[in-house]
């Protein structure tokens, strides 16, 4: 699953040409691998061989039901992405399957050493992709990312090694980890180490400043967002690890996170409905949600951890269409902002259909992918404080506000410009991503069940919650 992404990736850089059809061949095997994974019991497929013994560092890697849900959506995003684009560069694409390699990784890997090579390792491929393809402010824009990313970077790698020096555990890997955790003030700066990290990742308030020009001035294709938003990995850095490991610096902390979570989740939103560039109002919602994922998860409860991570891989599809939905304006009209767009639906009803598919899953209508997460998310989050699941709400409110005054704004109104309706290749993904979109929507058991299991053990391991 991790090796397939990555050598058509490494064939692609040299042989630009063959990046496409080796790129879906690889995500689609690694999606089924995954899929696979998702109906096992336990820790599928692992495995553990030493890296460097002496030091304790081990390649484990195994996918339990959260990490298998977020690996077959990743896998699934970058598979329809591919089959999306059009007229964009072979060397791109090829950078786009080595950063898949490394976001599998980092959903497999159980050795927390392992985890931040490969949480640096994507990181390169992402710098690449708007360094070499972004737009014309994209030096501003990478300094940015960079900065924000390599400080939580380090902070999180003192962190991993304070994880195991102070607990006194045998190796890197989470087991030893979990059997042998820290305590006290070396505990809680450990924890608020990885907390800074994360919320870089994830990302929360007020740690997101990097987000809005990353996606506005990446390539215009949406392919780049596309793995711009698949690399929010924060949510799953805390459930994986930063919690699990320090629960009661969590637990003392607990509050101050739903505070910035929520703080997020409407804030995000009400400044996404201001914008006049489509790729920072998705940039904005993008944010909302994961704040609303983030008050789920910090609710310290199975039920808000499900709806998290469950959120954050269905988010990758419908939240993925929309960037790629952007680069498919930009090419019909040379621009993202929406004042020249209007009247779309009159020469291009097909486009405005999918269009108005994608805002609904986005705004959490029930029956979409979107609704299960927010949905569960806001249920934990009662649990923990019904005061900021009251924002959440209002959070939802806002999306509906600026997802649909954006839709009226591209599709309705005085006809515009005449645009060409939906073409071949683009039916073709819009069908697929529609089918998915509306399956974890009616079905969504097929990621709820095996994340329960996984969540579980999450509240297990922190010592709480239902």
């Amino acid at each position: 699953m991790l090796l397939l992404p990555f050598l058509a990736g490494l064939v692609g850089l040299f042989l630009p040409g063959l990046a496409r059809g080796l790129g879906l061949l690889a995500t689609l095997a690694s999606g089924l691998i995954a899929l696979a994974a998702l109906f096992a019991p336990g820790v599928a497929f692992y495995a553990e061989r030493p890296l460097f013994e002496p030091a304790g560092v081990y390649y484990a890697v195994g996918l339990d039901g959260a990490s298998a849900a977020l690996a077959l959506t990743t896998s699934l995003a970058v598979f329809l992405a591919l089959l999306a684009v059009k007229e964009v560069p072979g060397r791109m694409l090829a950078l786009g399957l080595l950063m898949t390699a490394g976001l599998l990784g980092i959903f497999a890997s159980l050795d927390l050493v392992l985890f931040y090579f490969f949480y640096e390792a994507t990181l390169i491929p992402s710098l690449l992709l708007l360094g070499v393809y972004g737009g014309a402010n994209r030096v501003r824009a990478l300094i940015k990312f960079a900065l924000f990313t390599l400080a939580g970077s380090l902070l999180m790698l003192a962190a991993i090694l304070a994880a195991r020096y102070y607990g006194g555990a045998e190796s890197f890997l989470l087991r030893d980890l979990l059997s042998a955790r820290p305590e006290g003030a070396a505990a809680t700066l450990a924890f608020l180490a990885f907390t800074l990290a994360f919320m870089v990742k994830t990302p929360l308030f007020p740690l997101h400043v990097w987000l809005p020009d990353f996606h506005a001035e990446n390539h215009p294709s949406g392919f780049a967002d596309v793995m711009g938003t698949l690399y929010k990995v924060g949510v799953y850095g805390f459930f994986r690890f930063a919690i699990p490991l320090f629960p009661a610096a969590f637990a003392a902390f607990k509050p101050y996170l739903l505070l910035l979570a929520a703080v997020t989740a409407l804030g995000a939103a009400w400044i996404a409905y201001a914008q006049k560039d489509y790729k920072r109002l998705l940039a904005y919602g993008a944010l909302s949600h994961m704040g609303v994922a983030a008050l789920g998860l910090f609710s310290g409860t199975a039920i808000g951890a499900v709806g998290a991570l469950f959120l954050l891989a269905a988010s990758a599809l419908y939240t993925g269409g929309l960037f790629l939905f952007a680069g498919w304006l930009f090419a019909r009209f040379g621009t993202l902002e929406l004042a020249p767009t209007h009247g779309l639906a009159k020469h291009a009803p097909a486009l405005a259909a999918f269009g108005l598919f994608l805002f609904l899953a986005m705004v959490g209508l029930p029956g979409l992918a979107g609704f299960p997460g927010e949905f569960l998310s806001a249920l934990g989050a009662w649990q923990a404080s019904p005061f900021f699941t009251l924002v959440a709400f209002a959070a939802v409110i806002a999306a509906a506000a600026y997802a649909l005054s954006a839709y009226q704004r591209l599709f309705h109104g005085p006809p515009g410009k005449a645009v060409a309706d939906l073409s071949g290749g683009e039916w073709v993904y819009a069908t697929l991503a529609t089918l998915a979109v509306a399956f974890l929507g009616v079905y969504p058991k097929l990621l709820s069940g095996p994340i329960h299991e996984a969540a579980q053990a999450f509240v297990a391991a922190i010592g709480g919650g239902k």
